[in-house]
């Protein structure tokens, strides 16, 4: 545990040597002539004024004209139309790892170059919409060392929901985990990973012990932390009766675990863009290309890719598509998570193949904004369009309850109140560049 903690030392310093400037201070902001989708599951609001106060949203007003005349000082943006939506989560989140890994990084990267890895990709996260990354699985608490990076401002970046190192039973030699010997092992490795910043316990709950498991869980409860359990079928009936907050994965769910799942209120995060077949594949790229949206070769062979590096059979694929389609049915607050980098991209095809796989689009949505919010319990101040919230938005040119695919006409993101700079930095290299090069 004390090589951890050391560990996390040395990623804070390099986050506090790396400053970059601090954003402008808050102010009033007016978008006008708005489409807002406020992600409720209510029609969109037309012809709206949503007037931003600082980091929170003051008023939402329909008709635009009915909207007070703005102050001298405020910032006014006609959207001409365009959609607000509340700003994206993505809700498995791994900033370090890399999937494929052709250059063998995670082999033997050293910590300074993944910690900036793994920033560079929060990063680039938010520029695509993602205010907020739920991680659930990260070396060396880097997640830990970027949310104080990030709500300090030293950098711009997403909200950070951290999970630290995954926790799983004694023996597991995957290079992330931490581990635990028994209940009391188990126990303690759980407190350390609060102790060090952890907001969220994610168990390897396949590879443990139900006694284990259960332990771990009601260990994290005890110290006010919910808890998120990588689980197949009989794994997620002991992790639900345990009370486990979420579910990731859970590909091969039964009828019966499905029921207990809605009963208990359980928030299933699928993580679909690891688990499709070529056909799936296949059928993505041309569902996104008919939308109109044709990416540089590299973006579209490096998302191909990453997608192949977890190709399943057509029939686990499609038990996995009938799963989310069975589980959205009988009432499970689905979330959207990746699982894969970049999340700027995976991240939005994530949301893209939920409705490619039957959700509507209003669900996928949600996903990606509402369930995401309370599933963490922070629906009081995120994951919706209204009043009193904190100004976490999306400005989207083209309706996405039309099609799913007009996600990616983004035109603006406001975090915390302020207007995200979007622009790439002259001669930087992009991720499929940096780590898709054989």
């Amino acid at each position: 545990m004390k090589r951890n903690t050391n560990r996390r030392r040395g990623v804070l310093l390099v986050a506090l040597v790396l400053l970059l400037p601090i954003g402008a201070a808050a102010q009033t902001t007016v978008l006008t002539n708005a489409t807002v989708i406020d992600a409720t599951g209510a029609p969109p609001i037309e012809d709206a004024t949503v007037i931003i106060e600082g980091n929170r949203i003051a008023a939402i007003h329909t008709p635009s004209a009915s909207a007070p005349e703005p102050g001298d000082e405020a910032r006014v943006i006609d959207l001409g139309g365009a959609y607000v939506l509340p700003g994206l989560w993505n809700n498995h989140s791994h900033l370090g790892d890399l999937l494929p890994d052709p250059k063998g990084l995670l082999r033997d990267e050293p910590l300074p170059r993944a910690m900036i890895r793994a920033g560079r990709n929060a990063m680039d996260a938010l520029k695509a919409g993602f205010t907020t990354l739920r991680i659930t699985g990260e070396r060396d608490f880097m997640d830990v060392a970027w949310k104080k990076a990030f709500d300090d401002g030293v950098f711009i970046g997403p909200r950070i929901v951290a999970g630290g190192p995954p926790l799983s039973t004694d023996g597991d030699t995957d290079w992330l985990v931490r581990t635990g010997k028994g209940l009391e092992g188990i126990r303690a490795v759980v407190a350390d990973n609060i102790a060090n910043g952890a907001q969220l316990i994610k168990f390897l709950g396949s590879r443990m012990p139900p006694e284990q498991l259960i332990a771990g869980i009601e260990e994290a409860h005890r110290h006010g932390i919910p808890v998120t359990v990588h689980a197949g079928d009989e794994t997620t009936r002991i992790a639900v009766m345990a009370g486990a907050e979420s579910i990731e994965h859970g590909n091969d769910l039964s009828d019966d675990t499905i029921r207990m799942m809605a009963e208990a209120g359980t928030f299933l995060d699928p993580t679909i863009q690891c688990n499709l077949s070529a056909e799936f594949i296949a059928e993505r790229e041309r569902l996104i290309a008919e939308a109109g949206y044709t990416d540089p070769p590299e973006v579209v062979e490096g998302r191909v890719r990453v997608s192949r590096a977890d190709e399943r059979s057509p029939a686990y694929a499609n038990h996995a598509r009938d799963v989310i389609n069975k589980a959205y049915a009988a009432g499970i607050r689905l979330t959207t998570g990746s699982d894969s980098n970049p999340i700027s991209e995976i991240g939005i095809l994530e949301i893209e193949q939920f409705v490619f796989h039957g959700i509507p689009p209003m669900g996928a949505i949600q996903a990606a904004t509402r369930n995401s919010a309370e599933m963490m319990g922070m629906l009081d101040d995120l994951g919706t369009v209204e009043a009193g919230k904190l100004a976490d938005l999306i400005v989207l040119e083209k309706n996405p309850l039309e099609h799913i695919s007009h996600m990616r006409s983004l035109s603006m993101v406001i975090k915390d109140g302020k207007i995200v700079n979007r622009s790439p930095h002259e001669g930087q290299a992009s991720f499929w560049e940096l780590y898709l090069q054989d």
